[in-house]
């Protein structure tokens, strides 16, 4: 098929995945694709870091094998944090469109992070049944290709294209950028992770050192936020009792919603290894990936190896000194998708070259 107009449908489960799909419909729309992102209604028992995306049609993957939005689709993107359905699907819309007469809708899967190493094999292996796995930068494509190159040819195998950080936003909010230089007031944005570090009482100790930081640099302040959703009542720390710590005037935890508009501001940002680190780095960001934990896939932080940006955390006295660290690893960057720039492009011609 040519590069005609395609229809293509964005499946979510969480948060996350819903604001990854809604940017990827804008890219899409404006190439004219016609686009609909789908997924349930999200938890009101959740508060999540990010802008509140509800998607257009509420429908569960399950629940759209049945819709007849299915027989019209072009392509399928399936974009959820659990993949446990993933297979099901493509089987059972493959076989439902084989005894219908029709041809079934192109499915394409990716991570919502740039991975390396077992966690992108096992990106793979959760994605295989897909027509086509799309994954941010050169070195996900490169990578893959060289671990499957030697499989057997009765494995299928979706083909595989790197197209860029289309789940995040490519910029911040017009005037965000800073130009060069942080001006004071500084903030530091310390992007903290459900489960990372996995040590016991490892949060607790990081939250101490963010402590000394404040009283330390009492001209900065100190926000924590949360990458991710969490129940409501629910501490970042678990048992975590805010009667048991005396937290300085400068240091607080960022409020549900804040986490663009948090990076748009700030002066550093901190963290183990979210994924949202990546975009902090993009967006001109000093960026302290903290380097205590080692290179792990255990801790997330295989993927920032060769960023030049991981650091101990006993480096650091005062605050100020985050802002002569040398900035981050341009060409390492740029392998993890931040130098590809025509990704809906390459989406769909890869599309269209897997049609007949």
């Amino acid at each position: 098929m040519a590069e005609g107009k395609m229809t293509i449908l964005l499946v979510s489960d969480d948060d996350r995945s819903a604001l990854a799909c809604q940017l990827l419909a804008q890219q899409l729309e404006q190439r004219g694709q016609t686009c609909l992102t789908i997924g349930p209604a999200l938890s009101e028992r959740k508060h999540s870091p990010l802008p509140t995306v509800t998607p257009q049609i509420p429908l569960s993957l399950m629940d759209l094998l049945n819709h007849e939005l299915l027989e019209s689709a072009s392509a399928v993107g399936v974009f959820m944090r659990r993949n446990d359905q993933l297979q099901h699907f493509v089987d059972a819309h493959r076989e439902l469109a084989r005894q219908r007469g029709q041809r079934a809708a192109k499915v394409f899967s990716g991570p919502l992070e740039a991975s390396v190493g077992d966690n992108l094999v096992h990106e793979l292996s959760d994605r295989q049944s897909c027509d086509l796995l799309v994954v941010p930068g050169e070195r996900q494509r490169k990578e893959l290709e060289a671990i499957t190159q030697f499989w057997p040819e009765s494995v299928a195998l979706p083909r595989i294209a790197a197209i860029g950080h289309w789940f995040s936003p490519e910029r911040p909010p017009l005037g965000g950028l800073n130009g060069g230089s942080p001006k004071p007031p500084h903030t530091l944005l310390v992007l903290v992770q459900e489960s990372i570090p996995t040590q016991i009482g490892a949060k607790a100790q990081l939250l101490r050192q963010l402590i000394r930081w404040a009283e330390t640099s009492p001209e900065w302040s100190i926000v924590v936020q949360r990458d991710h959703s969490w129940e409501r009542g629910q501490p970042w720390i678990a048992k975590f009792k805010s009667s048991d710590w005396t937290l300085p005037a400068n240091l607080d935890f960022g409020a549900p919603g804040q986490l663009l508009s948090q990076l748009t501001s700030c002066s550093a940002c901190l963290s183990v290894s979210s994924a949202w680190s990546l975009t902090a780095m993009a967006w001109g960001r000093q960026t302290f990936m903290i380097g205590d934990y080692g290179i792990h896939t255990t801790q997330g932080t295989t993927a920032f190896f060769g960023s030049g940006s991981m650091h101990r955390l006993k480096t650091i006295d005062q605050l100020d000194q985050l802002l002569a660290l040398p900035p981050v690893n341009a060409s390492w960057l740029q392998s993890m998708g931040w130098g590809v720039h025509d990704g809906t492009t390459r989406l769909i011609r890869c599309l269209g070259e897997l049609m007949p």
